[in-house]
């Protein structure tokens, strides 16, 4: 009977998680929250389904024609969007389906990692938590690969402490073809192998060296990912993201970790993704692990935290703070989970998490926001231009060229070396490799004081509709 009771109150507790995740289900990918990256990610899928459907072979609209091969995570998320785009055509409903099975597939291995090490009761308040914190809302269901890279993430720690456990070489494999995919997803996840090793050594000590399968589970586990990022980086077309690790993230891992932005950023984001409430639940729980039989949980949260100070406090984008979610729903449900002993706990329970989960909610809406002048923009393009026609636009952000389903470049970025800095030249070189039209973000061009502008003006004929958005021919 407990059993049965159990089960319902689990399924409740995952369908609230999924229907928290289905308002602004159909919206388009150009929310204040992450536009960029979501776009990005959605026009991949897209040129999957128009141009090469390879998983091998990404795409990006940008910097420039067709092709447009880019070093990025391996693109299960995106290969999935386009198989059902395929099917179904172009939904934005259908693309934040597949974020959010992930997410969910995450939510059950750690329902099964809490389940390994302790109650059911502790184990809902931490499935609760998991799906009520901002940053895991928001990003479970952009259409990005953040919610791949947990399911993976999650599965690859449960399978190979089901192996330490059961001493079944089964999960062994299982575990190195989820590790292979989740650092495939986000390469700082391979820190996760820091509490694998030691939990393997813990339990076997030094005879974990003639376990000869603990060397293919390596081999499995990081062969992948370096064959597949080896691969995109000598396909790539586009460099702007080629080699992010040893331009940006190998120089200063040892030292950005105590800089003012760096800790500006954690302070701000870390509040932000998990609210002041849970953060404060966090601290308190980590005093109260108990080191001999929460020996493994506490191995993985140092190694997270040591990915905190060499990856995320270099690159400091704000998804890559998701990675922690699981332990902290662990952790922090821990001093939540003594109240529930109490004759009234579980109604405090319910209260306290309610208040967290209306505060995270109301906090969350202003990001659910489309931009509508960006989509307005776009569609002036889509009528007056041809699907095949190249175009410039006068932003940093590729949104605009993604919303406008058209391939180009971005203005006045001054990146490339060889693409002019010089202003008239620089046009000259868009015209000249075949660009079209240059597209202001209603009138606005990044980087320009004014002449860049002027100059588009004085040369080029102007498109505007009614609502005083336009476009420039350049030929």
């Amino acid at each position: 009977m407990f059993k049965i009771k159990e089960k319902i109150i689990i399924t409740i507790i995952f369908i609230f998680i999924l229907g928290l995740r289905i308002p602004y289900i159909n919206n388009s990918p150009y929310e204040t929250g992450e536009r960029w990256r979501q776009s990005d990610t959605e026009s991949i899928a897209r040129n999957f389904v128009e141009y090469k459907f390879n998983i091998f072979y990404p795409q990006l609209n940008y910097d420039g024609p067709m092709p447009n091969y880019v070093q990025l995570e391996f693109q299960i998320t995106t290969y999935i969007i386009a198989i059902l785009y395929k099917i179904f055509g172009y939904k934005y409903w259908i693309a934040r389906l597949v974020p959010i099975s992930f997410f969910m597939g995450s939510c059950f291995f750690l329902y099964l990692i809490s389940k390994t090490y302790y109650s059911i009761e502790k184990t809902m308040i931490t499935l609760i938590f998991y799906g009520i914190f901002p940053i895991n809302i928001f990003f479970s269901r952009a259409i990005m690969p953040e919610s791949g890279a947990l399911f993976f993430y999650l599965g690859a720690f449960y399978y190979f402490i089901k192996w330490t456990n059961t001493s079944k070489i089964k999960y062994l494999y299982i575990s190195s073809i989820f590790t292979a995919l989740a650092i495939s997803q986000k390469i700082p996840i391979i820190f996760v192998g820091i509490p694998m090793i030691v939990i393997a050594l813990k339990k076997y000590k030094t005879d974990i060296f003639k376990i000869k399968e603990i060397y293919y589970f390596g081999i499995i586990s990081l062969g992948f990912p370096l064959l597949y990022f080896t691969w995109a980086k000598n396909i790539a077309e586009f460099k702007f993201v080629s080699n992010i690790a040893s331009k940006h993230i190998f120089l200063r891992m040892f030292t950005d970790f105590l800089t003012k932005e760096a800790l500006e950023f954690f302070k701000s984001k870390m509040i932000q993704g998990y609210t002041l409430q849970i953060l404060l639940l966090f601290l308190i729980g980590i005093f109260m692990i108990n080191w001999e039989r929460e020996f493994d949980i506490g191995i993985w949260l140092l190694a997270m935290i040591l990915e905190f100070i060499l990856i995320v406090a270099v690159i400091r984008l704000y998804y890559y703070l998701i990675f922690i979610s699981p332990l902290i729903a662990i952790i922090a449900s821990k001093p939540l989970s003594m109240i529930w002993k109490h004759k009234y706990g579980g109604v405090w329970i319910s209260l306290i998490i309610m208040w967290i989960g209306i505060t995270t909610y109301k906090g969350l809406i202003p990001y659910y926001i489309e931009k509508v002048d960006l989509i307005k923009q776009a569609d002036m393009v889509k009528k007056y231009t041809k699907k095949e026609d190249l175009i410039v636009v006068g932003t940093q952000d590729p949104a605009l060229i993604n919303a406008s389903e058209r391939k180009g470049w971005r203005a006045n970025i001054k990146y490339y070396d060889y693409i002019p800095k010089d202003l008239e030249k620089e046009i000259e070189y868009y015209i000249n490799n075949g660009a079209k039209y240059f597209v202001p973000m209603k009138g606005w061009i990044y980087n320009d004081n004014g002449e860049y502008k002027r100059y588009l003006d004085n040369n080029f004929k102007k498109i505007k509709n009614t609502e005083g958005y336009y476009i420039y021919k350049l030929k």
